[in-house]
């Protein structure tokens, strides 16, 4: 179970998970009653703890990597918000309509959440990464773009490809590069921990969209290849269990869902 991989930073993800839930409570209410904001376990903590681990891999300090954690969360919570928006233009009637499967207020609700996340990246003065932050945004948006364009289903040619690792593998990639980057670690080290989060992401996107774990298996064994070069130490014994955890997987998320 990924719980159990996942309990020797369970401290550190609870930390996270509150940082979150603080921002999703206005004067308004709960944002969760104007937009779809429910999660699985997986998706509630895989992205915050590859932070977590790359940060402790790279001594990275662990105060500013809960607060960099949370900020590819609301990345991945305000793309899956508006992701999810419906293509017809719904107005808001009070008690004949719900919110959430409208299109205006989950519209408005991402643009929320986005602003948390630059707000965060502000406020811990690491605003050298916005860069790259806005370059996996739109990574994320062009990926969505063409779903919706090319109308993809679930079978596992160049286009889903294409998708999951613009969707997906690259924040997976982030989450890791960046944690390295901000430790100062070696540009070599940097890159090998991305490819290794690349990776992951991509088999991960293929097997969350239903895609026999045979065609994520080679993404797998390169995440591997990758994490190899680091020295044995715990946080790299807990990524290569995350990655025995998808090969062991037929799909990555559970049918039962939790709201954050």
């Amino acid at each position: 179970m990924l719980s159990e991989i996942l309990k020797p930073v369970e401290k550190e993800l609870q930390l996270i998970h509150e940082l979150i839930n603080n921002q999703l409570t206005i004067k308004a209410g709960y944002l969760g009653s104007f937009a779809h904001l429910e999660l699985s376990p997986t998706d509630r903590n895989i992205r915050p703890a590859l932070v977590v681990l790359s940060s402790r891999i790279f001594s990275y300090d662990p105060k500013k990597s809960i607060v960099l954690a949370g900020i590819f969360q609301f990345i991945y919570l305000a793309a899956k918000v508006q992701q999810g928006v419906s293509e017809v233009d719904s107005n808001y009637v009070r008690e004949n309509t719900d919110p959430k499967d409208g299109s205006q207020f989950p519209v408005l609700i991402g643009d929320y959440i986005y602003s948390k996340f630059f707000f965060f990246t502000s406020n811990a003065n690491i605003t050298d990464i916005l860069n790259t932050l806005a370059e996996i945004i739109c990574q994320i948006h062009e990926g969505s773009l063409l779903r919706k364009i090319k109308n993809v289903n679930n079978s596992p040619g160049n286009i889903m490809i294409e998708l999951v690792k613009k969707e997906t593998a690259s924040l997976f990639a982030g989450c890791c590069f960046l944690t390295a980057r901000l430790s100062g670690a070696p540009e070599k080290e940097q890159h090998s921990i991305m490819h290794f989060g690349y990776n992951l992401g991509v088999a991960y996107g293929m097997l969350e969209q239903g895609i026999g774990k045979e065609f994520a298996a080679p993404y797998l064994e390169k995440a591997l290849s990758h994490l190899a070069v680091f020295p044995n130490r715990p946080e790299k014994n807990i990524l290569e269990k995350l990655v025995g955890f998808l090969q062991q997987s037929g799909h990555c998320l559970p049918a039962q869902r939790m709201v954050i």
